[in-house]
């Protein structure tokens, strides 16, 4: 409830990734899938919220690739911050893979169903609670962890497509309403419970 649904047809062509630069969520490997991006729509924009021991590795990727104009690491913001960069993107991207160095993996990314919540469409991978979150071809797109070249092809789809990104993001935030909003969850517990 605490991030309205937006329509992300109607925004620029922009994409947006929320969450800590750290190889779990690989913010590399959605840079490098954005490079390509903008090989076929070389005006879009990427924004990037967080921060992270990754952070400055991912700032000299993003000056080594020479896309420093169309890519905006914008360090930590609150929620109140986040949902607004929400509200104005086409669409969420984050390449969640498990982290073989400290098996570090991923439950279900609070930003994940944020940006639903939002009305944007996802794009990610198919790790962890991301796969019940996200419903490859309805709300999103989901690819292997580390294919970020098939990442770019579902970004530039949704950015050549904005009717598709408000289709795909209404029946996101639809999802959240029923499977993840608070309220909801805590009366299916009653209903069992009571019975």
């Amino acid at each position: 409830s605490q991030f309205t649904e937006s329509k992300p047809g109607n925004n620029p062509d922009r994409l947006i990734a929320v969450g800590r630069f750290t190889l779990k969520k690989a913010p590399h490997l959605s840079i490098q899938a954005f490079k390509l991006v903008l090989e076929k729509i070389p005006h879009a924009t990427l924004q990037m919220i967080g921060k992270g021991e990754m952070w400055d590795e991912c700032n000299a990727l993003i000056h080594d690739l020479g896309i420093e104009k169309s890519v905006k690491l914008l360090g930590v913001k609150n929620q109140i911050e986040i949902s607004e960069y929400l509200k104005n993107a086409r669409a969420f991207i984050q390449h969640s893979m498990f982290n073989p160095e400290n098996n570090d993996s991923e439950g279900t990314p609070n930003s994940v169903l944020e940006a639903s919540s939002s009305g944007l469409p996802i794009i990610s991978t198919k790790h962890a609670g991301i796969k019940d979150a996200v419903e490859h071809n309805q709300t999103g797109f989901l690819v292997e962890e580390g294919d970020y070249i098939t990442m770019a092809d579902y970004m530039c789809t949704l950015l050549q497509n904005p009717d598709l990104a408000d289709s795909m993001g209404r029946k996101g935030r639809e999802k959240m309403i029923h499977e993840y909003e608070m309220a909801n969850q805590i009366d299916k517990l009653k209903a069992l419970l009571n019975n």
